[in-house]
């Protein structure tokens, strides 16, 4: 039975039932992304499947994760995709050169800590993790061409402003300099700052290309973002409807998926004819380098045992 049926409905002269649920789902990706296009998906999905409507809300619209995590366990808001997790111990799984791909991440979810994280989500922020939405690695970009680690040694760097980026870019010789999102444009414009750091598709999006002269694909983290859904939702839902949001977020992973070469290699290609500089450098220097940061913050992060075996999970290929 679809969820109209079982909810309060307003009647409207002339217009039919309106069903009384709406999911509203926030994200950071601007419409024409992968990532938003995945929501889209979702959206379908979803309401094809049943009686809820799902409105989009692009770009940070309404507020920061901080602020929507507030609005999920008030119910004002379902759903949030966002590098934000909520919790540190999930949160951490983006030191540098840990996690190979989103294949990783599920199976460190999947084990019995991962699932300890996810009822502590529930008990802490009101709301649970339904699953991933693909990001691309994090790429440096700079003012300057870097072909090698040694390239980055002074530079400044914006970084997000979490330890994880400041300390991983302190290790690779740069000087960090942790600032607001929206403020890396001018920053990179008027000489605040020499480069910072984020996946190829923000980059685009953001247009930094047009202030850097080089792009250096160097994969330092790769983080995907995290689909949250309020409990409080979520736990009114049968458990049909459950299944329905899981498999649409699946559709809307795939969907994803699918994009993000497709449209890494047209905006590449774009960034280039720019005028920017895409390199390549040797990676080897900079997992090494950024060693002492994994060691240090995944130990404060989680014990010893739990750090060991995320590294042996973060290594495999699927």
């Amino acid at each position: 039975m679809k969820l109209k049926a079982l909810l309060c409905t307003t009647l409207i002269v002339g217009a039919g039932p309106v069903a009384a649920e709406e999911i509203r789902y926030a994200l950071w990706a601007q419409p024409g992304e992968a990532q938003y296009e995945g929501a889209v998906e979702f959206k379908r999905v979803v309401e094809e499947g049943s009686d809820h409507t799902v409105t989009l809300f692009p770009g940070d619209q309404l507020g920061t994760p901080r602020e929507v995590f507030a609005q999920m366990a008030l119910g004002s808001t379902q759903m949030l995709a966002s590098g934000d997790p909520g919790l540190k111990e999930i949160e951490y799984l983006a030191l540098p050169y840990l996690m190979n791909g989103i294949e990783n991440y599920q199976e460190v979810l999947a084990t019995d800590f991962g699932q300890e994280w996810n009822a502590r989500l529930v008990d802490e922020r009101q709301a649970r993790m339904l699953g991933f939405m693909p990001r691309s690695p994090r790429q440096i970009s700079a003012n300057v061409v870097v072909e090698s680690m040694d390239d980055l040694s002074g530079l400044k760097l914006r970084a997000p402003e979490r330890d994880y980026y400041v300390e991983s870019l302190r290790a690779l010789g740069a000087n960090p300099t942790p600032m607001a999102f929206a403020e890396v444009y001018t920053a990179l414009q008027t000489g605040v700052v020499d480069g910072q750091e984020n996946p190829i598709e923000t980059i685009y999006a953001q247009k930094f290309f047009e202030v850097q002269k080089g792009i250096a694909v160097v994969d330092y983290i790769n983080k995907p973002a995290y689909v949250m859904i309020s409990e409080q939702f979520w736990s009114g839902l049968p458990e049909d409807e459950q299944q329905l949001l899981r498999d649409a977020n699946d559709a809307s992973t795939a969907v994803i998926e699918e994009l993000l070469p497709q449209q890494a290699e047209k905006q590449i290609a774009e960034m280039e004819q720019a005028g920017v500089t895409i390199t390549h450098p040797d990676k080897q220097p900079f997992i090494e380098a950024t060693q002492s940061v994994r060691d240090t913050l995944g130990r404060n992060v989680w014990d010893e045992d739990t750090y060991n075996a995320i590294v042996e999970i973060g290594k495999k290929e699927y």
